[in-house]
């Protein structure tokens, strides 16, 4: 769908706005530059914070992206999906690979304020592991997003009960498929739209 300059333009604006708003909730400063990349907005984020913005493995910038694209698209069914980039540390693709920059020592901080961080330890990490219903909400958002942008998601990494409860959640769900991947007790589950 093509879409007039304006209207993008607006919908640039929109995100910068609303992105700056969480940001200053969060109390983090950050400089902020939107452009359009591949029929997407990205939007470029120059902070002191870097490292709190990022999280561990990428997670807060993940949550941020996940929740300013879950807003904008309520308000304007048309939003192209928006992608944060801070550092050259780009959540784009979902798996939180860095950009051509490279990894830098020191990025993301040894604890996260990341809340589904925290929820998604283990007991054996000193804390309860998520509690059922807060996963399945967890895995039918992973669908809906899945279903949107027609890329997979993964969720952070999580015992055999919890990813239990993913795969019940969605083996109904005649679209999509789900798949335990790692080493190790805790893996990651990936959420996908299923082949022809």
């Amino acid at each position: 769908m093509i879409m007039s300059n304006e209207i993008l333009e607006a919908q640039k604006e929109k995100a910068t706005k609303t992105l700056g708003v969480m940001l200053d909730y969060l109390s983090l400063e950050a400089e902020l530059h939107t452009e359009e990349r591949n029929g997407k907005i990205a939007i470029r984020i120059t902070s002191p914070d870097a490292g709190r913005i990022i999280g561990r493995n990428g997670q807060t910038l993940e949550g941020l992206q996940y929740l300013l694209n879950l807003v904008l698209f309520k308000g304007d069914a048309t939003c192209p999906r928006i992608m944060l980039d801070i550092d050259g540390y780009a959540r784009g693709n979902r798996r939180g690979e860095r950009g051509e920059r490279g990894d830098r020592e020191g990025a993301a901080p040894e604890r996260s304020t990341d809340r589904r961080d925290r929820t998604m330890r283990t007991a054996d990490e000193g804390e309860d592991s998520a509690t059922e219903e807060q996963l399945r909400c967890q895995a039918l958002d992973a669908a809906k997003e899945v279903r949107r942008w027609g890329e997979s998601v993964r969720l952070p990494k999580m015992n055999a009960r919890d990813r239990r409860i993913i795969h019940l959640t969605l083996q109904e769900e005649a679209d999509i498929v789900t798949q335990s991947e790692g080493e190790g007790n805790r893996k990651e589950v990936v959420v996908s739209l299923k082949k022809d």
